[in-house]
């Protein structure tokens, strides 16, 4: 069994984790999680979406209208990262 992607959307919007398997990138699987997010979302009353972003999924979340709030240097394990606090409202 290969895990594809996987999703997690927090009680206040965050959308904590975003995976999908570089070997099946293109192939619709981001656009269901994401929509399910969105879903899921409308369900329970969340009405902005947020997450911290990287650079290579950027043009991804903006497909899905989500905007940059704030870039940010992040270190992670000694090496310091630009990412991005993207949102958006439903």
């Amino acid at each position: 069994m290969t895990l594809v992607g996987y999703t997690d959307l927090q009680s206040n919007g965050l959308i904590d984790h975003f995976f999908c398997h570089h070997k099946y990138q293109g192939q619709g699987v981001g656009s269901a999680l994401m929509e399910h997010v969105f879903a899921f979302g409308k369900q329970v009353g969340i009405t902005r979406f947020y997450s911290e972003v990287s650079i290579t999924a950027r043009p991804f979340y903006e497909r899905f209208g989500f905007s940059v709030v704030q870039e940010q240097l992040v270190e992670v394990r000694g090496q310091k990262l630009c990412n991005f606090v993207m949102e958006k409202f439903s």
